[in-house]
Order: C-alpha cells, then structure tokens, then sequence
C-alpha cells in the first residue's frame, strides 16, 4: 500500500521526502527511540505512515493546510489502519498550539518559513530531541542562485541559503547539515547548557 501511495504521489507532483532522505529519518527516529513526533507538512501522509509503521509506540501530530491533501492523508492512514498513531489537524501550521513536548520535529513544509517555524515550536521539542529539516539543498539550487530564471524561485532559495546561515550562527544550537542525503537535511539540537 505504501508503494502505491508513493507512486501515486509522485506522478500527482506531490511533494513526498526521497528514498534516502527518508531512510535516514526512519533510522534517526530508530536510533534514539523517538516516540512523540511532531510533523510540519503532511502531505498525502507518506512521511507519517513510514514513520507509525516503525514502532506501535509511536504517536506522530501531523498538520497539513490544504484541504485536499488533508482528505488523502486521512484516507491513507486509515487504509493503513494507523489513525490511532497518528492524529492530522487540518489548519495553517502557525494556527497550531500545544503544549506538547516532542522528541522529534520534522519540517517539510513551506520553506520560506523554516525560521519562523523552529521559532514558534522550539519550546516543544524536548532538551534531548532533534529538529529535523528537509530541502536544504533545495534540487541542488542552493548552490546557483544567480542562475535562477524565476524570481520567486531565487527568492524561496535565497530564503534557504538565509535560513541555513541562520542556524549556523545561532549559538542556541549545535547542526549537522547533510548536503548529500535526500534533497539535503539539517538536524538541529539544543546545545547542552
């Protein structure tokens, strides 16, 4: 069924996490026992059914604003029989409140807003949970901005070349930036006090 769900993304253009990058989220999570996740972007749900389908334990909060993939995503859960694992709230991410600690949060969502994100849920994540970031390379654009034709594409990358800056400068946190896993990932953590 998960396939299926790929394939079907895929040829819709959905936005889903690569083979690798995903795989290198599920050993993540495996790695250090994560069990509350918190997932920016839902999609059609494919992310969160790789990751429910790891453990029973696990409980992922997936937020997803369109209206349509939300649908999708339900309806796949269900057919996955995950609904108990994983809970989608239907809403603009900067609508969702909790005060929730998570061991995981992962972003794949607007990447404009990766800034404003790990601002807004930076007190939900537990001292020893990870933030993780999808997109930081962004198809290889990151590195030719001046060669971008579209305005907005150059100015959504140039957001991420200002993001990844961002982070790297802020001494609440240490990163580790993998530019050759996936469409680049960034993992966050709090820095010890």
């Amino acid at each position: 069924m998960i396939e299926i769900i790929k394939e079907k993304a895929l040829q819709e253009g959905v936005p889903i996490i690569k083979d690798d990058g995903l795989a290198f989220l599920l050993e993540t999570i495996k790695k250090n026992d994560f069990k509350q996740i918190l997932e920016l972007g839902t999609a059609v749900g494919y992310s969160a059914i790789n990751i429910a389908r790891l453990n029973k334990n696990i409980h992922i909060d997936t937020i997803e604003k369109n209206i349509d993939m939300y649908n999708q995503a339900i309806t796949n859960i269900k057919k996955e029989s995950l609904d108990k694992q994983i809970s989608v709230f239907n809403m603009p991410i900067e609508d969702f409140k909790t005060d929730k600690i998570y061991d995981l949060i992962f972003v794949d969502a607007a990447k404009a807003q990766y800034g404003k994100y790990l601002e807004m849920f930076i007190d939900n994540l537990a001292e020893d949970g990870l933030m993780f970031f999808d997109n930081m390379v962004f198809h290889g654009l990151i590195n030719d901005v001046e060669h971008i034709e579209s305005r907005n594409l150059r100015n959504l990358v140039k957001k991420i070349n200002k993001f990844r800056e961002m982070v790297r400068n802020d001494k609440r946190f240490d990163i580790m930036l993998f530019d050759n896993i996936g469409d680049g990932i960034l993992i966050l953590s709090r820095r010890k006090k």
